[in-house]
Formats: C-alpha cells, sequence, structure tokens
C-alpha cells in the first residue's frame, strides 16, 4: 500500500464491495425468501452506483499524480493507462459473465464508462457536473431511444452502453461525478464535511420528490430503473458514504482494517465472490439465504484481511493492472516514468 494513499476510499470501496455481495445473495424479502433482511433492499443500486463513482474518483487521482489535467504528457499518460484498464476489466468481465452464476457483471459497462469519460479529462468542474446532471436528468431516455432491436439489444460489450442494469450510456454520469470528487481535497475534514451534506441533501431531497410525486418514468425510486430521482438518490448516497469514510477511517483504522484490506483489493475481492458462487451453484443467487450471506462477506473480509497482514502488497487482479497499465503508460509517452498513484482502479 502506498504512502500516499487514502485510507477513506479504500474503506469506501470495501463497503461497495460487501453491498454488491448484498444484493447478489442476501434474502431482503423481494424474491419470496423464508428469513429475509428487510433493510437489505438498500443495497440495491446504490452499491454499485458508489462502486462507479469510485472509479471516477480513481482516474482523477491517477491524473493529479501524474502531473494533472493541463498538463499534455500527463493527459496521455494516464489516458493510456486507464484505457488499458478499462479494456482487462471488459475482458474479466466477459469472462465472468460466461459463468453463468445469476450475478449482473458490472465490470464490462464499468470498463466502457471509463473509456466514454476519457475524452472529457480535461474538462472543468463545473462542465463535468453539468454532464453528469444531464446523464442522470436524461440517460433512461436516451438509453430507451438508442436501444436497438433483436441481436444488437444484447450484442457483445456494444450491448452494454445501452443494457438493462449498469447502462453505459446512463451510468457515465457517476463516473463524471467521481472525477469531480476525486479533484477535492478529500482528507480535509471541511471537504468531508461538504460531501456528507450536499449527499444527504441530495439522497433525502430525491426520496422527498418520490413520496409527493409518487412512482413514475421520471420520480421512481425502484433500484436500477434510473430514473433522474434514482439516480440522483444513489449519486447522493456515494457522496455521503466517501465524505463520512474518508473522516472515519483515520480514526478508527483498526477497526475498519478488514474493510479497508478489501476495498484496496476491491476487484480481486468481486471476482472472488463470482467465483465462489460458481463454485457452490447460482442457487446462491436464485435462492438467497443469510446464512449464506453472512460466510461469504466473512471469507471475504478474512482473505483481504490475511493478504494484506502477510505484506503481499497488492491484490493479484489489481498487480496486473498496474502492471499493464503502467506498460501501456510508457509507451505512450515514450519513456517517461509511470508514477506509482496512490489510488489503483479496482472496480
Amino acid at each position: 500500500m502506498s504512502a500516499g494513499r487514502i485510507v477513506g476510499l479504500d474503506v469506501a470501496r470495501g463497503l461497495a464491495v460487501l453491498g454488491m455481495v448484498a444484493a447478489h445473495v442476501g434474502a431482503d424479502g423481494s424474491r419470496g425468501d423464508g428469513e429475509p433482511w428487510p433493510w437489505l433492499v438498500a443495497s440495491h443500486g446504490r452499491p454499485s452506483a458508489l462502486f462507479a463513482v469510485l472509479a471516477g474518483v480513481t482516474i482523477s487521482l491517477m491524473l493529479a499524480h501524474a502531473g494533472g489535467r493541463d498538463d499534455a504528457r500527463a493527459l496521455r499518460f494516464t489516458r493510456a493507462r486507464v484505457a488499458t484498464r478499462a479494456g482487462l476489466l471488459v475482458l474479466i468481465g466477459l469472462v465472468l459473465a460466461e459463468m453463468h452464476t445469476g450475478v449482473d457483471i458490472i465490470l464490462v459497462n464499468l470498463g466502457l464508462m471509463m473509456l466514454l469519460a476519457l475524452p472529457l479529462l480535461r474538462l472543468p468542474s463545473w462542465a463535468l457536473v453539468g454532464a453528469a446532471g444531464l446523464a442522470f436528468a436524461f440517460g433512461r431516455v436516451v438509453v430507451e431511444a438508442v436501444r436497438p432491436e433483436g441481436w444488437w439489444e444484447a450484442a457483445p460489450i456494444v450491448g452494454r452502453l445501452w443494457s438493462l442494469h449498469y447502462p453505459a450510456l446512463a451510468w457515465i454520469g457517476y463516473v463524471l461525478l467521481g472525477i469531480v470528487i476525486g479533484r477535492l481535497a478529500l482528507r480535509a475534514a471541511r471537504t468531508q464535511a461538504l460531501l456528507v451534506g450536499l449527499g444527504v441533501m441530495a439522497a433525502s431531497g430525491a426520496a422527498l420528490v418520490r413520496i409527493v410525486a409518487g412512482d413514475g418514468p421520471v420520480t421512481g425510486l425502484v433500484a436500477h430503473s434510473y430514473t433522474p430521482v434514482e439516480m440522483t438518490h444513489n449519486a447522493g448516497v456515494a457522496m455521503a458514504v466517501i465524505g463520512a469514510s474518508c473522516w472515519i477511517a483515520p480514526r478508527a483504522r483498526t477497526l475498519l482494517s478488514p474493510v479497508e484490506a478489501v476495498g484496496s483489493m476491491a476487484l480481486s475481492a468481486y471476482v472472488l465472490q463470482v467465483l465462489i458462487i460458481w463454485i457452490v451453484g447460482p442457487e446462491m443467487v436464485f435462492e438467497p439465504s443469510n446464512v449464506a450471506l453472512l460466510v461469504l462477506e466473512a471469507v471475504l473480509l478474512a482473505t483481504a484481511w490475511a493478504w494484506r497482514r502477510g505484506g503481499l502488497g497488492q491484490g493479484p487482479l489489481e498487480r496486473i493492472l498496474t502492471s499493464a497499465s503502467n506498460a501501456a503508460g510508457d509507451r505512450a509517452v515514450r519513456g517517461l516514468p509511470a508514477p506509482r498513484d496512490p489510488e489503483e482502479v479496482t472496480a
């Protein structure tokens, strides 16, 4: 782990991974479960949105560490690194999807979001916020308008632009918001409070709109409905979690160390949970059990914590991504040494 790594971001990543595990195998009562935990409904949509926002945060930190968006060589270097990582995420995601575990794999979609964001890295923050707002407001409309019929609707890779879950054309808003957040002084208490405050306002405001106006194509709050209200709510939750994690993590690092460990190797942890589901069988998804949920999350926490305590460094997949993207960045700038960025793209 780099000395410059922001601990709170690893905690937020860990929470995102664990939240997605809960959405995959947790019993919340929505699928006729025997002994559900209704509060697990909160794990649907929000952790995956947090995952996407954190990918944007990481891109921003990578660019800042390389020299900033006003440095043409740093921009070229970072774009090459991010493009390489995005390509590897797409490849890993396609392999996981072929396992037919019942899990909606986000990695292919996330890779496409990262690629879509590359031309926008030099934009000022206000423009990125505006673009994210447009994605939240009109993403569902655009996706439904451009979604083709027939084979192209589910075409490999390209179909993830308008897919039923995590459509990249709408979800790019989360990544763009993350890029803006990554430009902030995340170690500053004032910034952390600002993120929590704005996040709570956005999330609660969206929920209030839903209460007053009821469900609809604009005001629905159902997970993965991609209405402006749902996406704004998810974005607010993500902002609040990032701000709170950055404040709490340095003050409770020992207690949160297993969650931090999962977040420091989030890609490896995400893939591990899919492999475990594949080994056990898709019944873990289609017949959810909170006993299975607790066991799976305990395995992820213990494995990541033991890996870290053993001094093994980056997770295995993170190591591959770093090596490949560093090589691509070096080639892109004709031998410019690739800096060791404090934040690795782990989702």
